[in-house]
């Protein structure tokens, strides 16, 4: 038999369970797909205003994102990459020509909670999207394919 205590201690924990979901819920972006990104980054005729960045390595990258100068993007598993520089060139064109097994490399706008245009996509992965309105901080996750094997990338299509 529960106390009014438990009982009211079970209460405030469950709203403050609710109220830190709905906080984080808020912060949620997500990825809308979109054949313009996918051919901008087919042509390499990407927007020289936003930033770059590839995730993994540079001989063997999973996706490249850009994102509008107004935000910021601190991960270290990603590597900044200058637009039209032949690094660019090497990892977009890896992306497209080598995708996760089971999957086709594409491209799509980062939408902030409220639906806005703030960077775009491009990769055979899907993404999840936070961004902190407060600071303008992305925050992108992603599966990790590279993890899994026996740590090549030989298993690539």
């Amino acid at each position: 038999m529960s106390t009014p205590s438990t009982r009211m201690n079970a209460a405030v924990a469950a709203a403050l369970a609710t109220l830190i979901s709905a906080c984080s819920i808020a912060h949620l972006g997500w990825l809308r797909n979109s054949p313009d990104v996918s051919r901008a980054f087919e042509t390499l005729q990407v927007s020289s205003d936003d930033r770059y960045w590839y995730v993994y390595l540079e001989n063997s990258p999973y996706a490249v994102l850009g994102l509008n100068r107004d935000y910021r993007f601190e991960d270290i598993q990603w590597t900044e990459v200058t637009p039209g520089s032949e690094v660019f060139q090497k990892v977009v064109g890896l992306v497209q020509n080598f995708p996760v097994p089971g999957s086709r490399t594409s491209g799509a706008y980062i939408l902030d909670a409220k639906g806005d245009r703030i960077g775009v996509w491009y990769s055979s992965m899907s993404a999840g999207i936070s961004v902190d309105p407060s600071t303008r901080v992305v925050f992108i996750t992603t599966g990790t394919p590279w993890m899994s094997g026996d740590g090549n990338d030989n298993g690539r299509d």
